[in-house]
């Protein structure tokens, strides 16, 4: 997997018209990395929910479970890079799909536990320690808000 210092945008030269496209039954947070590689929150997306987004083709964009945490496919990706539309774009926008990917078995059980326990209660259980780490683990995502930060709702 690329480093935070890797995933970064470059420049501001070729613009990219994409609109984001939910289509997992989750609420979905969507990232810009920026020039530092920083992540920067533009939207929550929900569920059959559509951003529009004028953006670079050296921008990269990834996407979140605004819950958990846990990352989602970005056009089949976990990290989306606009492509060129040439000088024909006009205002077109290219449909990019959100979508789940396959999860591991183990990780499927563990996001599915995490819902159904309360988190003050895993500690109590009778179960492996190495368990109780897994069930506790939570993504720690840091990023800021973008200035024109938003909400999408289904159409």
């Amino acid at each position: 997997m690329a480093t935070k210092s890797e995933i970064k945008s470059l420049n501001h030269d070729e613009r990219s018209h994409v609109a984001f496209k939910n289509r997992s039954c989750r609420r979905v947070t969507l990232f810009w990395h920026n020039y530092e590689g920083n992540l920067i929150r533009y939207a929550i997306i929900e569920p059959e929910g559509v951003h529009r987004m004028n953006t670079y083709v050296t921008h990269p964009w990834s996407v979140s479970d605004s819950e958990s945490g846990d990352r989602l496919l970005v056009d089949n990706n976990f990290v989306f890079y606009p492509r060129s539309q040439g000088e024909e774009q006009g205002s077109n926008y290219e449909r990019i799909c959100i979508d789940l990917p396959v999860y591991p078995l183990w990780i499927r059980c563990l996001q599915v536990l995490r819902k159904t326990i309360p988190k003050d209660t895993i500690d109590s259980l009778q179960i492996p320690n190495n368990l109780k780490h897994a069930l506790n683990y939570a993504p720690d995502i840091h990023f800021t808000d973008y200035t024109n930060f938003c909400t999408v709702n289904a159409q």
